[in-house]
């Protein structure tokens, strides 16, 4: 099972997400290492595992466009053994192909308002893009449309319970099912709300392909002897 450990990075610094609601987040108290520096943060998060893949969520993009591509640059260059994943609240075929695209695969999330014929034509021009379909307390986030076409989702999707984000409440797995996700012959991944190995275990005995995880790194609850013991 992939694990992808996930940052989410406002005005320069790594910030806590907690349910979505970014307008509430705060720079993020890590039991890992001090500050909110983003170099700091993710090399604490590789002294835990040496990961292979970075999840990004650029807040400012996704909020009023600024970004954060000095830090997201200067990232890459530290960590040229990451692959990242870039989530920065675009969804037109302009902004998914533009000085990112082959250095980084982007995310587009349900919430920005995708619909299926946009989807067709992205995955048509930008093949590497991961879909994240968006839940907040059991409602979708996005044009309901894309529930009923698994046949034109990418190979990777995420489902995104955004009310557990930061709270480690546990993964929704009746959401997983819900959605028939697994069935769809994609790449699934969970994320919001996975606590702990015992998390980690039960999503791995449904077969999906990974998870993203955050909160359970800071607080020490996922260890490298966890992770290595799912591998």
């Amino acid at each position: 099972m992939h694990i992808i450990p996930v940052i989410d990075i406002y005005q320069g610094q790594v910030v806590h997400a907690v349910r979505g609601q970014r307008e509430h987040y705060q720079p993020v108290r890590s039991g890992l290492c001090a500050g909110s520096d983003p170099s700091t943060i993710v090399q604490a998060i590789l002294n835990v595992y040496s990961f292979t893949t970075l999840y990004i969520a650029d807040l400012d993009s996704i909020r009023d466009n600024t970004g954060n591509r000095r830090v997201i640059d200067q990232l890459q260059q530290q960590f040229p053994q990451l692959a990242f994943w870039l989530d920065a609240g675009k969804y037109k075929k302009e902004d998914l192909m533009g000085t990112y695209q082959d250095s980084i695969t982007q995310v587009i999330g349900s919430e920005t308002g995708v619909t299926p014929d946009m989807l067709r034509d992205l995955t048509a021009n930008v093949p590497e893009l991961v879909l994240s379909l968006d839940f907040k307390e059991g409602v979708f986030s996005g044009d309901t449309r894309l529930l009923q076409q698994p046949e034109i989702w990418p190979e990777n999707i995420i489902i995104m319970n955004l009310a557990r984000v930061g709270l480690s409440e546990g993964p929704d797995i009746e959401l997983l099912y819900k959605t028939n996700a697994l069935s769809a012959g994609k790449n699934i991944y969970m994320a919001g709300g996975i606590r702990n190995v015992t998390d980690l275990q039960m999503l791995e005995n449904t077969g999906v392909a990974g998870v993203l995880i955050a909160t359970g790194l800071h607080t020490g609850q996922i260890t490298r002897q966890d992770i290595t013991a799912l591998k």
